[in-house]
């Protein structure tokens, strides 16, 4: 019989986390380094210019999605690490 404590469910669950969080970053710097700029800038460029560039846009999109994804991934392992994640 194989048994799993709480402690090794949470580690797995942490290193899972990390393991996005590296993901998503090397992602976040594919966007800087291609527009030699931070997302708040590139957002400020895209939505002032009246000229639509759908490749921008794309981008946008997708810098966004990343940005909230890696919002979310470290606030559950802050929570992890503070022990006040709640496992489903």
């Amino acid at each position: 019989m194989v048994k799993i404590n709480f402690e090794q469910v949470k580690d797995y669950q942490l290193y899972s986390i990390i393991y996005q969080i590296h993901n998503i970053k090397d992602k976040l710097s594919f966007f800087e380094k291609k527009y030699n700029k931070n997302f708040q800038e590139f957002e400020e460029e895209i939505k002032s210019n009246s000229e639509e560039n759908f490749e921008k846009w794309d981008d946008y999109i997708q810098w966004k999605a990343y940005i909230k994804s890696y919002q979310k991934l470290n606030s559950e392992r802050e929570d992890i690490l503070n022990g006040n994640y709640q496992f489903s």
